[in-house]
């Protein structure tokens, strides 16, 4: 990194779709980066943004199968 340049810290959500059964716990969480699909599928959002943190760390707390993963950026 530059010197005086600062990176915007990132924070990716990733969800392992081998071991997710779509309960939707991660909806009722964090809507705003969960949805299901009517087909039954999951979508979300891979960048969290800096107020989105919070949600996104309790969708992985309640996830039963633990396929939610939040790198946080630093």
């Amino acid at each position: 990194m530059k010197a005086g340049k600062r990176q915007k810290a990132r924070n990716k959500l990733s969800v392992n779709n081998d071991h997710c059964r779509r309960y939707g716990f991660c909806v009722a969480e964090a809507p705003s980066l969960f949805q299901l699909s009517e087909n039954g599928g999951l979508r979300y959002r891979r960048n969290v943004e800096p107020e989105q943190v919070e949600e996104a760390r309790a969708a992985v707390r309640m996830c039963p199968t633990l396929a939610i993963v939040l790198a946080e950026g630093e």
